[in-house]
């Protein structure tokens, strides 16, 4: 019988980790997706509300139904506190990235885009870490 429970317990640790899997995937790509979508928008686009407008709607059409701020609710539920939290000011940096293309006819060398973009890229990858460690067996987390 404890063999049993032992089994069980492992089991649903195993079926929590993979959820938590997915849904740490799924974020992820959704966001890099995003900002993909938003950057050839703002590329094909002219200025004024046309370029506001296909920003924009490259920001909330996601082909794969998975459109970023739907997955941090998701996130929201599965993800510890601390990488939710994580995960909040990385979405937002994308927004503003985001803002900033949809509003001005900015390069994407611009030192002023570079400092909007670069914080959400450094924020993707400590994300990324964050959720790759809570992933991994208690025995080899990193502290």
């Amino acid at each position: 019988m404890i063999t049993d429970v032992l089994r069980s317990r492992r089991a649903q640790h195993q079926q929590w980790a993979d959820t938590k899997r997915v849904v740490y995937a799924r974020f992820l790509t959704s966001l890099a997706q995003a900002h993909s979508r938003i950057a050839m928008a703002a590329a094909r686009a002219g200025t004024g509300p046309d370029r506001v407008q296909a920003v924009h709607d490259a920001f909330h059409s996601d082909p794969q139904h998975a459109e970023a701020k739907s997955v941090l609710r998701e996130l929201a539920i599965a993800a510890p506190d601390h990488i939710y939290e994580a995960a909040v000011p990385v979405y937002e940096q994308l927004r503003a990235a985001r803002d900033m293309l949809a509003a001005n006819a900015v390069s994407f060398d611009a030192p002023e885009y570079q400092q909007v973009v670069q914080p959400f890229f450094t924020g993707l990858e400590a994300l990324q870490r964050l959720m790759r460690d809570d992933l991994q067996p208690p025995a080899s987390r990193r502290v």
